[in-house]
């Protein structure tokens, strides 16, 4: 395994764990009722699932081809692509909190988060160095 396939390794898995953390504290706040969901209704917690989840999603293909055009541009955009790389993996959370805490849904704020790992086998699959 080359150097920058074991940094996007790593980098994707600290993604992942800052996603499952962040989701942790948010889950921990809603259940032990620290935050009381002002929108615990199941059609808001869908819409709010369908909207941030199309978002994610749709945002997998531009990180994905940014990320890979960096790294052919200069060999130097490594290092910066491992962190936006972790970035990209962590950024999941930030589509699945919002219906956690609004919506006190537990399972949606954690379907959107485990977007996190496709996020991560997409950047494992598709993003490489160039070829010398």
């Amino acid at each position: 395994m080359s150097h920058f396939r074991h940094g996007l390794l790593l980098s994707g898995l600290g993604g992942l764990f800052v996603c499952g953390l962040l989701f942790g504290v948010a889950a921990w706040l809603v259940t032990s009722g620290v935050v009381r969901a002002p929108l615990p209704y199941r059609s808001v917690t869908l819409l709010f699932a369908l909207v941030f989840g199309v978002f994610s999603l749709a945002e997998i293909p531009m990180m994905v081809f940014t990320m890979r055009r960096l790294v052919v541009e200069r060999p130097g955009n490594m290092r910066p692509v491992l962190g936006l790389n972790a970035l990209y993996v962590s950024f999941a959370a930030i589509y699945g909190l919002p219906v956690l805490l609004f919506t006190g849904s537990l399972t949606g704020g954690l379907a959107l988060c485990a977007l996190g790992s496709v996020r991560f086998i997409t950047s494992l699959i598709l993003v490489h160095e160039p070829a010398e």
